[in-house]
């Protein structure tokens, strides 16, 4: 049975970005957020242009959370797993060409919206630093937070 139900991925796909929770080796927490690319069965794949201390403690220690909020119906969800870093390859080239396409989507949408609304953005880029790595993260189990704290969760 997949991970990532169908619920979830529709709900990821309304996302452009999730929070990562990350520890180094000696537990010292960090989060951040990540640009979600896509979801599929039992794995995410993340960008992160930053490079910084998410991807140094992947390497170090693969465990981590991913989490966010459904806000129409006020639940939260929170998928555990373990990641690995992807920098070069196929799986790589193939990912880029997709988040390409992603990007001039978002840029696109904040054009129009400011042209529609007035909001003002400060940036309208539509390409990535060249300092980036995908982040594949394979879930191993999915935590439910309902409006009222109650909790569902799907393990292995």
């Amino acid at each position: 049975m997949p991970k990532i139900t169908e619920k979830i991925q529709e709900l990821l796909g309304k996302r452009k970005f999730v929070s990562v929770g990350t520890a180094t080796r000696d537990g010292r927490p960090n989060s951040a957020p990540k640009l979600f690319l896509h979801a599929k069965r039992d794995s995410l794949y993340l960008i992160d242009h930053v490079m910084g201390q998410t991807v140094v403690n992947i390497k170090e220690n693969p465990l981590v959370s991913v989490s966010f909020m459904e806000q129409d119906a006020l639940e939260a969800y929170r998928l555990n797993g373990t990641a690995k870093v992807i920098e070069r390859g196929k799986s790589y080239d193939a990912m880029l060409r997709e988040w390409d396409e992603k990007v001039v989507k978002l840029s696109a949408d904040r054009v129009i919206e400011a042209v529609r609304t007035g909001k003002k953005h400060e940036h309208f880029e539509v390409e990535i630093s060249e300092k980036f790595a995908i982040l594949k993260i394979k879930i191993n189990d999915v935590v439910k937070i309902g409006r009222r704290g109650d909790i569902w969760k799907e393990s292995d």
